[in-house]
């Protein structure tokens, strides 16, 4: 009867709790208990019915016991804490947020360094938002050479990964649900093969997929940085042909997709970040990376379209293109916004018509380069780069991505001798924006919202300022050309778009958004049933 009564009592208080009227003829009191005092004690053995004796333990004030307690019991409400903030915090490797550009050494893509697996290897990973499956060479068959002896630009041997040699790999079976190759398996307990063909002819990584940890840091204000384990699918690389033996990312791929399979999805499923990420490349051929960033509020942004029904690829919508102040018509398409290839494609037709409109405005003597892959080069008298025409991507709501410097330098021994509008044509009607583009902007790919975000950038106005362990060669020289051979499809030897696309995008930010907001709506509601079910 005291039960119901005080039930009664409960429904009755929240209804005036909800009627906005009732609220100034109410005045509530209430009267704080220690947590740690006697008559905490005393109402503990009064509902528990517990032996007094089973409650010796009961921390004596001011002793060692009851700081300790008080101690622990705070830190395990900051772990709460964090943990609830953690959705909207920025995550970046452990070894720093830091990417860096070699040049033609590495296919003029640019990399980080990110650790894997207990105890953990650092590898230098492409970064690449044209296709979704993180892989390293693993357990080799067939990969590229990782001795730094190999290369110009390396102050250290790269690495080989083993799932053997870490405490937290674990094997993904043919029946994951992540395993498209598990239909070809003869039984779905047996490991799940994997092979990924890019758009550059004869260029793959084949092998096993595994489970293992990722080492990222989530930075902050209030203090220093939080170390973060996050559990992802990667590709054991035990097979690589085409580029990736010829020195385009010899120590693998981060795929950076909207694929379920991707990291960025894994850490927004996991909760650990919002569904986006940036990247920044500046003019000095570094960067930045972090997971989690929407970017500035004053960014400029378009939304990503849909193929063939699905969100499967970062595609946007250029309504116009611009050469300085002449916006030419007829110029709209469709392209692949892609960190993986290293230089920009557009449709044919679309690409006479800009590069002859460019021609037409540049002040210099067009010429040809010995080695070049570009069809409008030109000579510079001076020993600097001259003012060139800009492109302008026009998109719609007048938002426009402004390429100051569309050009690829040409130096000799004196400096700039000339330059190449830095752009190739491409088959069929879709488009590639490259990582040449991307330079001197915070380019956002906010999944959540389904948007691309752009803000110029020096790409230096981040919390981390760790730096990457490595040293160009004194000797390699300055700005050498990209190869023909490098230039001959979309890309390159550089990875485009992933032979085979997810079916669907990732659902789970949305979740997360809508769930955080009925909650907050529900929340008196849900005070009182609480209160409810503790008195039951």
């Amino acid at each position: 009867m005291a039960a119901r009564s005080l039930l009664s009592v409960l429904l009755l208080l929240a209804c005036v709790l909800l009627e906005p009227q009732n609220a100034r003829a109410l005045t509530l009191s209430a009267r704080l208990i220690h947590r740690f005092s006697d008559e905490a004690k005393a109402l503990r053995i009064s509902r528990s019915g517990e032996d007094p004796k089973d409650l010796g333990r009961w921390p004596q004030r001011n002793s060692m016991d009851y700081y300790h307690l008080l101690a622990s019991t705070d830190f395990q409400k900051r772990k709460m804490k964090l943990g609830s903030r953690s959705h909207f915090q920025f995550l970046f490797p452990s070894e720093g947020s830091n990417t860096v550009s070699f040049g033609n050494d590495f296919g003029w893509l640019h990399y980080t360094w990110i650790d894997i697996g207990t105890p953990n290897v650092s590898f230098l990973v492409a970064l690449d938002t044209g296709s979704d499956l993180f892989w390293v060479p693993c357990d080799c068959i067939q990969c590229a050479p990782l001795s730094a002896s190999y290369y110009s630009t390396l102050d250290r041997d790269l690495n080989e990964y083993s799932p053997s040699g870490s405490n937290t790999s674990k094997h993904v079976s043919c029946s994951h649900e992540l395993c498209e190759s598990g239909t070809n398996c003869k039984s779905p307990k047996q490991s799940c093969p994997y092979t990924v063909d890019y758009y550059t002819e004869n260029t793959s990584s084949s092998g096993l997929l595994v489970e293992d940890i990722l080492h990222f840091a989530a930075g902050g204000d209030d203090g220093p940085n939080t170390s973060i384990e996050a559990p992802v699918i990667i590709g054991c690389g035990m097979k690589q042909s085409g580029g990736y033996l010829d020195g385009i990312a010899p120590d693998g791929l981060l795929g950076l997709g909207l694929g379920e399979i991707s990291v960025p999805t894994f850490l927004a499923k996991a909760g650990l970040t919002k569904n986006s990420f940036s990247m920044c490349f500046d003019e000095d051929d570094s960067g930045r990376l972090f997971f989690g960033d929407q970017g500035p509020a004053a960014q400029q942004s378009t939304s990503f379209l849909p193929s063939n029904g699905n969100y499967e690829t970062y595609i946007v919508g250029v309504e116009a293109c611009c050469i300085e102040n002449s916006c030419l018509k007829q110029t709209s398409f469709k392209a692949l916004v892609d960190s993986g290839t290293s230089f920009t494609f557009l449709p044919e037709a679309l690409y006479d018509k800009i590069s002859e409109e460019f021609d037409r405005q540049v002040n210099a003597t067009i010429t040809n380069y010995a080695g070049s892959p570009w069809k409008y080069c030109y000579n510079t008298s001076s020993q600097d780069l001259p003012k060139v025409p800009s492109v302008t991507l026009m998109f719609v709501a007048n938002n426009s991505f402004v390429v100051h410097d569309p050009v690829f330098p040409i130096n000799g021994n004196q400096g700039v001798v000339g330059f190449c509008l830095a752009i190739q044509p491409t088959d069929g009607d879709i488009g590639t924006i490259g990582q040449n583009f991307m330079t001197g902007y915070r380019t956002v790919f906010d999944r959540e919202n389904l948007k691309l975000g752009w803000s110029r950038s020096n790409c230096q106005d981040f919390s981390d300022a760790k730096s990457m362990p490595l040293t160009p060669s004194k000797g390699t020289p300055p700005n050498p050309l990209p190869t023909n051979e490098q230039q001959s499809t979309p890309g390159g030897f550089a990875p485009a778009v992933a032979g085979r696309a997810p079916s669907k995008p990732s659902a789970a930010s949305s979740r997360l958004v809508s769930s955080q907001f009925c909650s907050l709506r529900l929340l008196p509601l849900l005070l009182v049933l609480f209160l409810i079910v503790l008195v039951i």
